[in-house]
């Protein structure tokens, strides 16, 4: 009798035992879930196919999904015709396009600023109707386009880079040159304008 009370003991302890082992690793499993969920939602976060167009006063165009932000940063100086980032409200990290004037006089000087830091030997790429380099670094993605003194710079921090590469390839894609708006003044044109070279000017 003492012998079957003895080993109905020991099974009731190896039953709670294992009960007990299997459940927090059950407790885990289900707190895991919902983060592995939230991260997968968030890799599925896609550029909208939907495009609005953007019109910048300094004679340029591009369109970009329309789930994303554009601000227009303030200019402090008369050397920089544009400065301009997209944002989006789920998705970390941003697009930046920079248009100034430049003391660069080839490309190539632009590149060997950042050829020691490229993990991507440089390829040419179309902004509009001008050709440009595109540079890939540990930490972000730069395009640079040379024409007549003026410099243009697109950046991307590599964060979310899938998501960011497929607007930057809309905003190449759609990107063109367009007359500037003019300002009536008593001199004629505002000194704001810069003219590109594929713009046409009719005098």
């Amino acid at each position: 009798m003492k012998k079957k009370v003895l080993l109905g003991m020991i099974l009731a302890a190896v039953i709670v035992t294992g009960v007990w082992i299997i459940n927090p690793f059950k407790g885990k499993t289900a707190l895991l879930n919902p983060i592995n969920n939230l991260q997968k939602e968030a890799k599925e976060i896609t550029p909208s196919e939907t495009l609005l167009e953007y019109q910048d006063p300094s004679g340029f165009t591009f369109s970009y999904p329309d789930n994303l932000s554009i601000v227009k940063n303030d200019i402090e100086d008369e050397s920089t015709y544009a400065d301009i980032q997209l944002t989006a409200k789920d998705v970390n990290g941003s697009l930046s396009l920079k248009i100034s004037d430049s003391k660069f006089t080839t490309i190539e000087e632009w590149l060997k600023l950042n050829k020691d830091a490229s993990i991507q030997v440089p390829k040419e790429v179309s902004l509009g109707t001008l050709k440009g380099r595109e540079v890939k670094l540990n930490d972000r993605l730069l395009l640079g386009v040379l024409d007549k003194g003026i410099f243009f710079d697109i950046e991307i921090p590599r964060i979310e880079e899938k998501f960011w590469m497929k607007v930057y390839e809309k905003v190449l894609a759609n990107f063109s040159f367009a007359a500037p708006e003019t300002t009536s003044t008593q001199t004629g044109v505002s000194s704001d304008d810069v003219v590109f070279e594929s713009e046409e000017v009719v005098e």
